[in-house]
């Protein structure tokens, strides 16, 4: 028997070791894909990684071993299932980055790589043919935010020194066994300061390296088949699809320059853009739309969109919507967030700063709803995944 005294918030509660459960609001148990909840609130009294049933009993955990944890999931390496995650003890949730270690760990939950520092805001392993040679390569993305010195006189930011700092957000892959840098790329290079949507100012002012202007706020990677790559920037509320020989930009999907007429629909502030499809001049990307800004008209709470582009036509229309639970409030989240397409076309969306996941089925039914704190408390979990778990054999 285990005791527990209540801390005050929905969904916690303190164990021998501090813990969250998952308060399990809606269960379609015959519509709901097939998984487990993977999760790991931060900044809160118990964080770390976790993992839930759909009822919300606790698989596994670790919390306040690792510092915050963020992108806790299942991932393939060598061929093998593990586990990735990233963690770091310096996030600064005022500026919204920070730098840390990306790691992988085997199925005791015992250390077997960690990767250069890097930002937390990405880490994938994802897999690479060969076409040359038939082999499947691992290859690591991750972010890294790195603070500059550049002329920001025109942003109305001087120093003693007639320069500001601004941080120069990098996409790097690599391979995740030798380290190689396989590919590197710089926003500083390619976007010009003047397609941000956020001017230098309060923590991110520009006038030390410690308050560097965060102009573009790199916020997810992937690779395409061909070795392109799709990224979102957070602070120009852009998608890039970017050539994975020069880095040079192919198209930019919204913000002050977009390649495509968005019909109908818009969005702000995204994370987790992941590609769908990519067949001819046809692609279709999933994203969390925070629409969270300052510099357009409020735009109601966030969603998951599903977006079909055509680079015949450059249109982009809104394929499918995912929304808030009914008679729920507080859903604008501020950062963080993700959607996840399930193997039986089902969606599955953390909301980021709202400490809220979801599960909707591919037309838009909420079937599942759940949640681990208040809202508008300070815990939330930058992004959540649904997949099978085969056990961690290393006990809590």
């Amino acid at each position: 028997m285990r005791l527990t005294m209540s801390l005050g918030v929905i969904g916690c509660s303190l164990l021998a070791a501090a813990e969250y459960t998952l308060n399990v609001k809606v269960y379609n148990t015959s519509a709901v894909d097939k998984g487990s909840i993977y999760l790991a609130p931060h900044t809160g009294p118990a964080s770390g990684p976790y993992v839930f049933d759909q009822q919300g009993k606790i698989l596994y955990s670790i919390t306040n071993r690792l510092g915050n944890v963020f992108d806790f999931q299942p991932c393939t390496y060598q061929k093998t299932l593990r586990y990735c995650l990233f963690t770091t003890g310096s996030a600064n949730i005022a500026k919204g980055y920070g730098n840390g270690t990306a790691s992988i760990y085997d199925d005791k939950f015992q250390l077997i790589k960690a990767l250069p520092t890097s930002d937390y805001h990405e880490f994938k392993i994802q897999q690479s043919l060969d076409t040359a040679t038939g082999a499947v390569n691992d290859i690591a993305l991750l972010t890294l935010y790195n603070p500059v010195r550049r002329d920001l006189s025109q942003f109305g930011v001087a120093n003693e020194e007639d320069q500001g700092w601004v941080i120069d957000c990098r996409l790097r892959a690599l391979d995740p066994t030798s380290g190689k840098i396989l590919f590197d790329w710089s926003a500083l290079d390619h976007v010009p300061l003047s397609e941000s949507l956020v001017q230098p100012t309060g923590a991110i002012n520009g006038r030390s390296a410690d308050f560097a202007w965060d102009y573009f706020h790199l916020d997810s990677i992937a690779r395409l088949y061909n070795g392109d790559f799709i990224v979102s920037s957070r602070h120009t509320s852009t998608v890039y699809r970017i050539s994975g020989k020069d880095g040079s930009i192919l198209w930019r999907l919204g913000g002050k320059s977009s390649t495509f007429q968005l019909q109908g629909f818009q969005f702000s502030s995204q994370h987790d853009v992941r590609v769908i499809k990519d067949s001819g001049s046809i692609m279709k990307l999933s994203m969390f739309d925070n629409a969270y800004n300052t510099f357009t008209p409020p735009q109601g709470d966030s969603s998951g969109k599903i977006i079909e582009l055509d680079t015949a036509t450059n249109t982009a229309r809104l394929v499918q919507q995912y929304n808030p639970p009914p008679g729920e409030s507080g859903f604008q989240s501020g950062d963080g967030g993700s959607l996840q397409l399930l193997p039986r076309g089902n969606v599955f969306i953390c909301w980021g700063s709202t400490p809220y996941v979801t599960e909707h089925t591919a037309d838009g039914l909420l079937v599942y709803s759940a949640n681990y704190a208040v809202i508008g408390s300070s815990v939330s979990s930058y992004r959540a995944f649904k997949a099978p778990y085969t056990g961690i054999t290393n006990p809590k």
